[in-house]
């Protein structure tokens, strides 16, 4: 019984309380987090379920309060020889605060996914790109990030 009542403890605090500068990490979803390099490829392709082409990305966010409560997502890919915009996708989303591991006490969002619209696979292969990121709460906190990268199609089989 006291066993129990032991393991039914409350934390001392949240878990992703909010503490330092807010920051934002992201980087394509099969990449861990930091180990993206200017210039690496951006993996890209037709979705699962089907429909226009998207690029999978994830993100860590800290410094920024309530995200599992609801986030505005952006999303944004522009050429970065000239700044026309490739893509921009916008959404809102949830974010889970991770208690375990190197993420822990910090917000996740995983299944992040700018979609490309009318593009074929053929017209964006080998084309340079420049993501932002840009994720807000529902104070209008926002934090926001960049890469870029050279536009992969995604293996497929």
């Amino acid at each position: 019984m006291i066993f129990l009542l032991a393991c039914a403890a409350e934390p001392d605090g949240p878990p992703c309380e909010v503490s330092g500068d807010p920051g934002l990490e992201v980087a394509p979803a099969e990449v861990d987090f930091g180990a993206f390099v200017e210039g690496d490829p951006l993996d890209y392709g037709v979705p699962p379920q089907g429909g226009a082409l998207y690029s999978p990305f994830h993100a860590r966010v800290h410094g920024v309060s309530n995200l599992d409560e609801g986030a505005m997502i952006v999303l944004t890919g522009t050429d970065p020889a000239d700044g026309s915009e490739i893509a921009e996708t916008e959404y809102a989303l949830r974010l889970v605060c991770a208690n375990v591991g190197e993420s822990a006490g910090q917000w996740l969002g995983t299944d992040l996914h700018l979609r490309f619209g009318e593009w074929t696979i053929e017209e964006l292969v080998g084309r340079a790109m420049a993501l932002e990121l840009r994720i807000a709460n529902l104070d209008g906190d926002t934090v926001s990030a960049a890469l870029e990268g050279v536009l992969t199609p995604l293996e497929t089989g």
